[in-house]
């Protein structure tokens, strides 16, 4: 320290040493009412909404941008519960959000919906914090924002996103098509003529030997395509549903590995045919048990795996679980280039896009569920 710096540090020294009690006092009150100004004017002016609201549930201060959100004033928002704000539907997660905090002193964030005063609904995301007093819970305090435009951004994307799976599979059913019509009866046609060829008199050894080679090649070319249009869009899945098709894959899978993989499929609750899930619930579980399968094939050193379809009169759950090695989800799932990863997510879009929730475990085996709330098995499409 120079000699000047020296000087002032010794000469603020005298200061403060001279110094009364009630002048100190007067210090700090006049720091403290700095400071709940400079709060005030942020609590005030925050574009988001800010509240605090006691152990009973109950708002004990708000700010002006709580007021333009709800469309309440400040006296119409003040002593009443947080249950008159938000939506029905979503008082469970609030209440659970708020025992987390008694429970341990945490900040959490949700989303939620809240009611406002001209009748209306706003999507909103809400952090929130316990506040303490010498050491005691007293209070929450929390900040709201509305995430109107998000959902917007959101509920486009998965406009855009169905449309082009739709697409895709549009098209997919048009290159199965062709393959059909087409190049399958081209195949026919060219065993058919060699057939012919071969019963031919007086041909010579080679050209026999030949002839056999070509009607074996054509009937792998033909088994190939036959493959390439299941992997595509299965007939089955279009005139059988989901259960006849899931099994059909399981089947063909275990065929194409030679037995290499043990594939058990099972299913339950599908004793009525008739009655059918939405096309897009069932192409969506289809092509998810597809996915898993590739990886369990590519990835898992398995030895079994299982697929089990089921549904109760709430859900239709499918179950994809092997007894490979596994691996760390969350190290994939961070990683931007992982082709598995990109599986996964695609996976997961899918689901998503019909309403249901995706799920996937991983350590000794891997295990993939899939759930979808029966209402939206049907509805969608």
């Amino acid at each position: 320290m120079t000699p000047s710096h020296d000087h002032a540090a010794e000469k603020l020294e005298q200061r403060e040493a001279g110094l009364t009690e009630s002048q100190r006092l007067a210090q700090v009150e006049t720091a403290l009412r700095d400071s709940e100004e400079r709060y005030r004017e942020l609590f005030e002016n925050s574009r988001d909404a800010i509240y605090i609201h006691d152990l009973n549930g109950r708002y004990t201060s708000v700010n002006r941008a709580a007021e333009k959100l709800t469309g309440y004033s400040r006296e119409e928002i003040l002593g009443r519960h947080y249950s008159n704000f938000v939506r029905p539907t979503y008082l469970k997660t609030v209440r659970e959000n708020f025992c987390r905090k008694l429970d341990v002193p945490l900040e959490t964030t949700y989303e939620t919906e809240i009611a406002c005063k001209d009748g209306t609904r706003k999507p909103v995301e809400v952090t929130s914090r316990m506040i303490y007093r010498n050491g005691e819970p007293v209070g929450v305090q929390g900040t709201v924002r509305d995430i109107s435009e998000r959902k917007r951004a959101q509920r486009a994307l998965q406009t855009y996103s169905r449309r082009l799976v739709n697409a895709q599979e549009a098209e997919r059913e048009n290159i199965v098509r062709e393959l059909h019509d087409n190049i399958g009866q081209y195949l026919s046609a060219l065993l058919l003529g060699l057939e012919s060829c071969a019963r031919l008199p007086q041909l010579p050894a080679a050209a026999v030997d030949q002839l056999s080679y070509l009607k074996e090649t054509t009937k792998q070319l033909e088994l190939d395509v036959h493959g390439v249009a299941l992997e595509l869009r299965p007939t089955t899945l279009d005139d059988l549903g989901l259960e006849a098709a899931l099994s059909s894959l399981t089947r063909e899978w275990a065929r194409r590995h030679d037995e290499r993989i043990r594939a058990v499929f099972n299913s339950t609750g599908f004793t009525k045919p008739a009655e059918r899930l939405s096309s897009d619930v069932e192409v969506a579980i289809y092509r998810v048990a597809q996915e898993a399968l590739t990886n369990v094939s590519r990835h898992s050193k398995a030895a079994v795996v299982s697929v089990i379809l089921a549904r109760d009169d709430r859900n239709v759950q499918v179950i994809i679980e092997d007894d490979g090695v596994g691996f760390d989800v969350e190290n994939l799932m961070s990683d931007p280039i992982e082709d598995r990863r990109l599986g996964l997510v695609g996976m997961q879009e899918r689901v998503q896009l019909v309403g249901g929730e995706f799920k996937i475990e991983s350590g000794a085996g891997t295990t993939i569920v899939v759930t979808i709330p029966l209402q939206k098995a049907y509805a969608a499409g």
